[in-house]
């Protein structure tokens, strides 16, 4: 951000958005622009999940000087590299304008790097914070550290993230990638792990991520990691009619075992987050079919491993099986009933192992609208009506119609007490020498619908407190709605531009 806009962006928010500690506060509740149904409930479900990360915290995260990592059980001194993955996206996520995990955050990824083996991979397993041992990574952890590290830059506003990110990206695409994009579940396979492969591992709504930080792979992982991947997604789910995924497939996606257990798991998660985030079409086909089964069994009898061909449950009922196959109702608002029963026992569980509970976090987080995709709000869309294609784009921060979602989180305007975070290195905004402000009367908000009289013909901008062109359109000298279904919550200035003469106005949705 240049002089002039740091001048004029510092005179508008000089009642206090510098207290501001990140941009992106939780609780969001989003609506993820009505892709989703979603709890009925978000904001008692955002009350509920702060209470659960904050036994997370005290019983699962662990720190010694400048690393720390995620027990694998509350005493424990072993560390997975998954629980990495699982703790960077909860500080990024749980982090709101009292408390900043920022610090935490930053810890755990010192773990990670710490215990980088020869592919700059994290080891899978560590015995205590201080010791590495010489193992191979497994992909299931360090996808989602990457992506964390993508939603921090956007979060924190530190490009040291992104730069992580790209590099931690790039490790993956030389030793946990085949050249047909099909994943390998380690970085230390061999021959075997060709044709070995855990569909659960695989994320389809962070492609679009790495193809915008990684841009010299960008169709790489666009197209060809996930066209690949999702293929085993759907030969997986296609072979039952219950349409739950296989914990281990073939290279083809055939089954190994017929058990949905603890590794596939992370799968309805992932694919439901992919419809979320990007409105995705074959990941929404897939979590249909095993919405259809999961419809059909209570919440108090969820119980897993089950056996894919025959639906027949296990023996552990905990959170694991609980929400991940909750989060595969979010595909049609038939399930809303079904979809807060889930829920309701989830929370039932109370306090749980640190994979339970990490699940519990992370699928409760998705459902009550607190993970969305902040890189979206960053992306300048071409239209406020204009969709991706089946196949996941960033080209537009606007997203292709879904199931409408149960509700959506209220926005408001605010004269004094917003709240932001730290400013990102490259702005968008150009310098405003005088800005004026808005007046009242030509700007209103009604739910998330954004309305302005305006007098003149006008182009109008909103932007990111971070500077970034999220909407902006030309309009005539009449009445004008726009839509903020598709945004995260959190803090934008709208500008009027008529005739050389720029008028601001800030706002923020809660």
């Amino acid at each position: 951000m240049n002089g002039l806009v740091k001048i004029a962006v510092s005179s508008l928010f000089a009642f206090g958005l510098a207290q501001a500690t990140v941009n992106f506060p939780f609780p969001q509740m989003s609506d993820y622009g009505g892709n989703a149904t979603l709890l009925s409930d978000k904001a008692k479900a955002s009350e509920d999940l702060k209470k659960q990360f904050q036994y997370w915290m005290k019983d699962m995260y662990n720190e010694s000087g400048d690393v720390a990592g995620v027990r694998s059980n509350p005493g424990s001194d072993e560390y997975f590299s998954e629980g990495v993955g699982y703790g960077m996206l909860l500080m990024v996520y749980f982090s709101d304008n009292t408390t900043s995990y920022q610090s935490q955050f930053d810890k755990i990824w010192n773990f990670y790097k710490k215990m980088m083996n020869e592919n700059n991979l994290m080891v899978w397993k560590v015995t205590n914070l201080a010791n590495k041992q010489d193992q191979g990574a497994a992909l299931d952890g360090d996808i989602d550290a990457a992506a964390a590290l993508i939603m921090a830059y956007y979060q924190f506003g530190d490009e040291k993230y992104k730069t992580d990110a790209k590099a931690l990206i790039q490790a993956m695409k030389k030793s946990e990638f085949e050249s047909n994009g099909l994943h390998l579940p380690g970085d230390k396979w061999g021959d075997a792990g060709a044709n070995t492969k855990n569909p659960g591992y695989f994320d389809p709504a962070y492609m679009p991520l790495f193809a915008l930080v990684d841009e010299e792979n960008a169709e790489f992982w666009s197209k060809t990691a996930y066209d690949a991947n999702m293929k085993l997604y759907e030969t997986s789910s296609g072979e039952v009619s219950t349409g739950l995924v296989d914990d281990w497939t073939d290279k083809d996606g055939k089954s190994r075992d017929d058990e949905y257990g603890y590794d596939a798991s992370r799968a309805p998660w992932r694919n439901a987050k992919a419809v979320c985030w990007h409105g995705d079409q074959r990941a929404l086909a897939i979590d249909k079919k095993m919405a259809e089964y999961v419809s059909t069994v209570s919440a108090a009898d969820m119980k897993g491993p089950v056996k894919r061909s025959s639906g027949s449950l296990g023996g552990d009922h905990n959170s694991t099986f609980v929400t991940s196959l909750m989060t595969a109702l979010i595909s049609d608002s038939k399930y809303q009933s079904k979809l807060d029963e889930y829920w309701a026992e989830a929370v039932a569980l109370g306090d749980e192992n640190y994979f339970n509970q990490s699940l519990k976090l992370l699928n409760g987080l998705l459902v009550s609208g607190n993970m969305p995709n902040l890189a979206k709000a960053s992306a300048a869309p071409q239209s406020s009506s204009a969709g991706p294609e089946s196949s996941p784009s960033e080209s537009s921060s606007s997203v292709a119609p879904g199931p409408a979602s149960s509700s959506s989180a209220p926005v408001q305007t605010e004269s004094s007490s917003s709240a932001v975070g730290p400013a990102s290195s490259s702005s968008t905004v150009d310098a405003i020498a005088s800005p004026a402000l808005l007046p009242a009367e030509s700007f209103a908000l009604h739910g998330r619908v954004l309305h302005l009289d305006l007098h003149a013909q006008s182009r109008v901008d909103i932007t990111s407190v971070t500077g970034v062109v999220v909407k902006s359109f030309r309009a005539d000298a009449n009445s004008t709605s726009v839509s903020l279904a598709d945004l995260p919550c959190g803090t934008y200035l709208v500008r009027v531009r008529s005739a050389g003469v720029s008028k601001v106005r800030t706002f923020s949705i809660k």
